[in-house]
């Protein structure tokens, strides 16, 4: 009796440890798997977040861009449209990933995966183009000034409105009141001298020898800039060319969007590993 007291014992004890094991090893599994949902909701939910972002930029983009687009030789059009697909593509994505998550779909969660790192490599393309690409920005923005003061101040072409100004005259009025500068170099630029303004300083166009445009000046009113395309009287116009500035903005909006970049990928990455984590787990 004795022994087939040790092996009930025993058979107890080996039951009670097969069954807590099982039992913990089921908890930690959905502790982890819960986790992961979390993890991979508040991801996505970044991702969406500056996938929208992205959108709103695009669009921004598109309508402030006809102030200035025929400067850049109308380049902000294809990356205005750029940033709204890719910032639709991106909230559609992070949707998925999120549905996936939550009915923990093994399909779904490897479509999302698999489009995510299509994404990323996008992106990297994306971001070498644009590195190799930057000098080409930049003599973009120096040949549309340089158009933009020959024709400044002409009379609007045939398609265009005839109570409107010239598009080059709106342009360049435009970068000059939005970037705080005056000319190419400075103010100096719009002189009979340099001949850079060719319109506007003509007997027969504008007849400005000495006057810069009114909105080079620090404080717009009429006829505030008479007299000040001289280089010995500058004062109450803005020093700094809009070359200059023209081209630290872009460096600067660069930045921010290589910053951006990078934190995309870094995001997206985990989104595939939690994913493709999720989807085995819902297959085991």
């Amino acid at each position: 009796s004795s022994g087939i007291n040790a092996e009930n014992g025993e058979f107890k004890y080996f039951q009670y440890y097969y069954i807590t094991n099982n039992l913990s090893q089921g908890i930690r599994m959905g502790c982890g798997t819960g986790l992961m949902k979390t993890l991979m909701f508040v991801f996505n939910g970044i991702v969406w977040i500056l996938g929208l972002v992205l959108f709103v930029v695009g669009v921004v983009v598109l309508v402030e861009g006809k102030n200035w687009n025929d400067i850049v030789d109308n380049k902000t059009v294809p990356v205005s449209v750029m940033l709204i697909v890719v910032g639709l593509v991106i909230a559609v994505v992070g949707f998925l990933g999120c549905c996936g998550a939550m009915k923990q779909n093994g399909s779904m969660l490897l479509v999302y995966a698999i489009i995510l790192g299509l994404i990323i490599i996008l992106q990297c393309v994306a971001g070498i183009l644009a590195f190799i690409f930057s000098d080409e920005a930049h003599e973009l923005v120096q040949t549309g000034l340089e158009k933009g003061l020959t024709d400044y101040g002409k009379p609007p072409s045939v398609d265009v409105q005839k109570d409107e100004e010239s598009i080059w005259t709106t342009g360049i009025d435009w970068v000059q009141e939005k970037f705080e500068c005056c000319g190419i170099t400075d103010g100096y630029d719009w002189s009979e001298a340099a001949g850079a303004a060719t319109w506007w300083i003509s007997k027969t166009g504008g007849k400005h020898v000495k006057d810069v445009p009114d909105s080079c000046c620090t404080t717009i009113t009429a006829n505030c800039g008479a007299g000040k395309a001289v280089k010995a009287v500058q004062t109450g116009i803005h020093e700094a060319g809009c070359f200059k500035e023209a081209k630290e903005w872009v460096e600067d909006q660069s930045m921010i969007m290589g910053i951006l970049g990078i934190v995309f990928m870094v995001l997206e990455a985990f989104n595939i590993v939690f994913a493709l984590v999720l989807r085995r787990s819902s297959s085991a």
